[in-house]
């Protein structure tokens, strides 16, 4: 394909060039340039936060219901594109079609949902009895430096723009390299429903990053992605207090009841290792088995992993994409051969498409790996492709065991016929969400469950109302009624 992106800084409203730009190169077709961006300094952040504290100014008094009506008007223009941004995402994200129309949708689908909410949450609650009267304002922040990662850059994104908005803070966001394109045409899109500076759009790196988190404007810091680098944000954001949301990474267990049915289970449990290749933060990242099920499950699961077909994201007969970037495919082909090395089973399943094509992108065949132990690396590591480790354990209690210990804590699933089994486990495993029997949210899970994670896994949640919180402060207005009338 032709057609090269370039893009622009949007600062103020305006496109700003750069000295140097980025290239984005396709991940199932590692020879084919998609795009460039322009590469930011730190006086440009600094410029994007100047822009966005000004703007705040304004945008802050402005009623709810205008910014209910604007987000909804960038959402219809967003979905306007839809098309146009899911087929960018295959090209410089690798995922597959189907997997890029999801990830636009959800975040088309956060900006309706925040909007929907924001008027019942952002009303003040009123106290008043014959002496005092108490006002509680839910009041926004200031700047909202929005830094968001690869994976799922149109729903993370949209995660954060959208409750930062409605609630009258403005942004400045920093897109990943890996996929900044899809997600910034998107946000210049919407920036034209916006006051000038309300919306900014910055790349780069440490300098960019750095700008950001020390920025005495920045009055919030909402940050997805690795814990490491999750660490240096919070250290940073101390300078000055800044208030946090952090999405970090996740070592997802899924504990299978020995009433489970490997042949029931093991379809739905593939859906919850493999999304996006894998590449997703609260993807399953390590199945407990009861040993005296192990045989049966691991051939089951092995089974229904061998019907994959393995190619590019546009290939309409894909049904497993490659991974994103260099980094992470080494990693993950690390982890697997040393699970080979250390003696381990290794099964690594699924169909090639193209074999021909596959030394020009980044494809990992999905692969299970059985006879490990509880501490082995692909175990306690957040292997983050499409690769997973089962264990084998003898009793409940050791399986919760082993589940808790790490010191990550974002997302779980617990695998059983006994409804009420599963409800009771639940409460022991130290994680920000529980699925029993799935590993994803259903429709009724997309409105009433907020997402986040718990030690290292992450500060704050989204989604609901309670997602819509990160995004404010409240404060409380306490007038004496007394001293008023004797005033009189």
């Amino acid at each position: 394909m032709s057609n090269v992106i370039k893009l622009d800084m949007l600062i103020n409203n305006s496109s700003v060039r750069s000295s140097d730009y980025l290239k984005v190169y396709d991940p199932g077709r590692l020879s084919e340039l998609v795009g460039e961006v322009a590469v930011g300094t730190a006086r440009r952040a600094d410029e994007a936060v100047v822009a966005a504290h000004a703007a705040f100014q304004s945008w802050r008094n402005a009623p709810v219901s205008e910014r209910i009506e604007r987000l909804m008007a960038a959402a219809d223009a967003v979905e306007h594109i839809s098309d146009q941004l899911s087929t960018t995402l295959v090209r410089e994200q690798g995922m597959l079609l189907r997997e890029t129309q999801r990830d636009v949708n959800n975040g088309i689908k956060s900006l309706r949902e925040v909007a929907e909410l924001a008027k019942g949450f952002l009303t003040p609650e009123q106290f008043e009895d014959d002496d005092s009267l108490v006002r509680v304002e839910k009041v926004p922040r200031g700047v909202v430096a929005a830094i968001v990662p690869w994976n799922a850059p149109m729903g993370l994104t949209m995660g954060k723009v959208g409750p930062a908005l409605v609630t009258g803070n403005t942004v400045v966001v920093k897109p990943s390299s890996f996929a900044p394109l899809a997600v910034s045409q998107a946000l210049k899109v919407m920036s034209t429903f916006f006051p000038p500076g309300a919306i900014n759009v910055v790349y780069g790196e440490t300098d960019v990053a750095t700008t950001l988190t020390h920025h005495p404007q920045v009055r919030q810091i909402s940050f997805t992605g690795g814990t490491t680098t999750g660490r240096a944000v919070m250290a940073a954001a101390a300078q000055s207090i800044k208030n946090l949301n952090l999405e970090l990474g996740g070592n997802d267990p899924a504990i299978i009841l020995d009433d489970a049915d490997p042949a029931l289970v093991a379809p739905e449990l593939i859906k919850g290792i493999f999304p996006r290749s894998g590449q997703v933060c609260y993807a399953i990242k390590r199945v407990y088995v009861p040993t005296a099920m192990m045989p049966a499950f691991f051939e089951s699961l092995c089974a229904v992993a061998d019907r994959y077909q393995v190619g590019y994201g546009l290939d309409p007969r894909s049904t497993f994409a490659p991974m994103n970037n260099r980094g992470q495919y080494d990693f993950v082909r690390g982890l697997i051969e040393r699970s080979r090395k250390a003696g381990a089973t290794v099964s690594e399943l699924g169909a090639k498409l193209e074999p021909g094509e596959w030394d020009n992108g980044l494809y990992v065949l999905p692969t299970i790996i059985k006879d490990l132990s509880p501490t082995d690396e692909l175990v306690i590591s957040e292997q983050f492709g499409p690769v997973v480790p089962l264990v084998a354990y003898d009793s409940e209690e050791q399986a919760l065991n082993m589940a808790n210990n790490t010191e990550y804590g974002l997302a779980s699933s617990i695998w059983t016929s006994d409804p009420d089994r599963g409800l009771r486990m639940s409460g022991r495993i130290e994680a920000g969400v529980t699925f029993i029997n799935s590993h994803a949210r259903t429709a009724l899970g997309e409105r009433h469950m907020p997402f986040g994670g718990v030690k290292q896994s992450g500060i704050g949640r989204v989604r609901t109302s309670v997602g819509l919180a990160e995004y404010i402060e409240y404060h409380a207005v306490s007038l004496n009624k007394t001293s008023c009338r004797a005033a009189v």
